[in-house]
């Protein structure tokens, strides 16, 4: 029996989706190459630093992958792989975002247990009116509590969760003191990401107790052009 055209079944063409060499330089606003600065992929999470030429290069990249580029006082901004094989950078601001060792290295490694890295679908499944309410529970070793001197946050291993040792905040690039502070103006349901660090030592003295690094849905303050 001989079916309609039609109704034949068709081939089926499966595009796949190929593993390839990906490179990434970071310039500053003159072209300059910018060193020692983080970038990392979002499937393999292997972290790296560009070298002299402002140069990185990844192997086995797929465009299911993100780029991440991580600037101590911005945070990460993820870019996507999709169609590309290379990718040129530029820093727009005035002051250079490096590490300076492979042990600050290490420290920058993202792990889940604390980042929530798509938080409007964390909103969906657990509802929150605002930040403290969205970290309380969230990360392990982060203590959210209501004292005297309102809300504050604590990471533990720094201070105890008395003591009045804060973390640092840093929202889209802009640092503050106080979580409570941050936790009165931020609107929740603007918040794309937020990662916890216990060594914040690339801030100085002010990372002492830790960062929280929040980034806002389309930061207007990340610094980068690519």
């Amino acid at each position: 029996m001989i079916l309609p055209s039609h109704a034949q079944d068709e081939p089926t063409v499966t595009k796949r989706d190929t593993l390839r060499s990906y490179s990434v330089k970071v310039v500053d606003r003159k072209g300059k190459p910018l060193s020692g600065l983080v970038v990392s992929d979002t499937r393999q999470g292997e972290v790296f630093l560009t070298n002299a030429k402002g140069l990185v290069n990844l192997e086995a990249v797929s465009d299911a992958d993100s780029i991440v580029v991580f600037l101590p006082n911005i945070g990460e901004t993820h870019i996507p792989c999709r169609g590309t094989d290379s990718l040129l950078i530029t820093v727009r601001s005035k002051k250079r975002f490096r590490v300076q060792d492979r042990k600050e290295l290490v420290n920058l490694r993202t792990h889940p247990s604390n980042t929530i890295e798509d938080v409007p679908e964390l909103l969906k499944r657990r509802p929150a009116r605002d930040l403290a309410e969205l970290l309380s529970g969230q990360i392990p070793g982060l203590f959210i509590t209501m004292g005297a001197n309102g809300i504050t946050a604590n990471i533990r291993g720094i201070g105890s969760i008395n003591s009045n040792t804060e973390p640092l905040i840093v929202v889209d690039g802009m640092t503050y003191d106080s979580f409570s502070a941050v936790n009165s103006f931020l609107d929740i349901q603007s918040v794309q990401s937020v990662q916890v660090q216990k060594d914040g030592g690339m801030y100085g003295m002010r990372g002492s107790g830790g960062v929280i690094i929040i980034t806002t849905k389309g930061a207007s303050a990340n610094p980068l052009s690519y």
